[in-house]
């Protein structure tokens, strides 16, 4: 029997509805290294999945209710990249060409020699951890046990008061940082669990969401192709309509399949769309057709100073102009200062977000710094 390499991880999902070849696969499998969960019933799968605990599913094709094909659909619905070994004692050419279209990583007949699973299971492992050592994956692991929100308030200055909240990530353990956090994530081939994981978190703590204000959440353009996010019935999606999802304009819009249709299932739901870093990047004026945002959050680096540089007054003034032309509200964030604030005011800026006012903290709390009345 082949022996799984060490320096490849291997949870397991194995799931067929008869008890003795469910018991033969999982005894086969762990023999070889594997750590192996087995499911009679494939109406569990799904459910099983959401807990991030496996590298791949092994399956049957030939189930009552659900059949391995079926049962592979609806894996894609909730993760495109999760390695699915189907087994099946009469494989048809119909089956095999779903299974393809499905991106299956081996369709097995039974019965099937011992080496031919073993062999199977560890080449879709290593599909979905070839691209990070083991060491990154459990660092991953730690950090997603860790993972807590922080809100920072955005205050209109018109209404005086928090009119909204960004939902921002952090990590008590593994990562130093959501920067670190979302690059483990990528690596690890894994940013669909971090990014559900931490939607889920933020619609559970939106209980506490004082009426009226709205919900910032950071949205990463690969998660567009997401259908969790796009899923009615998911948690985020229950509130949709007091949800805006931040695009941030440095990661590129470019590669994600039917954009507008996804823009426009997400809209349809009640969310609505924010670009991030306006001005930072190259994307600009492209990033504000394709996406035609309800909002644009004005770069960090154009605040900075603002007060003393007529060239960045005339810049924000501008990018003002263009989103207000363009039927999207604007907000500045990274203000540190009340001449910052002043300044931005001067130029018809209500809503602005900074340590100025508070810094992230637990749900919703109000801004530590008053907003002065206008003149």
């Amino acid at each position: 029997m082949s022996a799984l390499p060490p320096e490849i991880p291997g949870s397991i999902l194995v799931v067929d509805d008869d008890e003795l070849l469910l018991r033969v696969c999982t005894t086969v499998l762990q023999r070889a290294g594997f750590q192996v969960e087995g499911l009679r019933d494939p109406t569990r799968v799904i459910d099983a999945l959401k807990t991030g605990r496996f590298d791949a599913v092994v399956s049957d094709v030939r189930m009552p209710n659900v059949d391995g094909v079926q049962l592979l659909r609806a894996i894609r619905a909730v993760d495109q990249v999760m390695p699915v070994v189907l087994m099946s004692g009469q494989p048809t050419v119909e089956a095999a060409i779903q299974a393809i279209e499905l991106k299956a990583m081996r369709l097995i007949k039974k019965p099937f020699e011992v080496d031919e699973l073993v062999d199977a299971v560890t080449q879709a492992v290593r599909s979905r951890t070839s691209s990070a050592p083991t060491h990154v994956h459990h660092k991953l692991d730690r950090s997603l046990k860790a993972l807590h929100m922080a809100y920072q308030p955005i205050v209109g200055s018109r209404e005086r008061r928090a009119v909204a909240w960004e939902a921002l990530v952090r990590c008590r353990d593994g990562a130093k940082d959501p920067g670190e956090l979302l690059h483990l994530a990528e690596v690890t081939n894994r940013l669909p669990e971090l990014s559900r994981r931490i939607r889920d978190m933020v619609a559970e703590d939106a209980a506490g969401l004082p009426a009226e204000a709205l919900l910032f959440v950071n949205v990463h353009p690969r998660d567009l192709e997401d259908p969790h996010l796009i899923a009615p019935d998911a948690p985020l999606s229950r509130i949709a309509r007091r949800v805006v999802l931040e695009l941030t304009e440095r990661a590129s819009l470019e590669d994600v399949d039917a954009l507008q249709s996804r823009l426009f299932a997400l809209r349809s739901l009640g969310f609505r769309i924010a670009i991030d870093d306006l001005g930072a990047g190259y994307a600009g004026l492209t990033t504000f057709a394709s996406t035609e945002p309800d909002f644009v959050k004005l770069d960090g680096s154009l605040v900075r100073g603002l007060a003393t540089s007529p060239k960045q007054q005339r810049v924000i003034a501008s990018l003002f102009t263009l989103a207000r032309d363009l039927g999207s509200n604007v907000i500045a964030e990274a203000i540190e200062t009340d001449d910052e604030r002043r300044a931005l005011e001067a130029l018809g800026i209500d809503w602005m977000q900074g340590y100025f006012f508070a810094r992230p903290g637990p749900p919703f709390q109000q801004p530590r710094f008053e907003v002065p009345k206008a003149a």
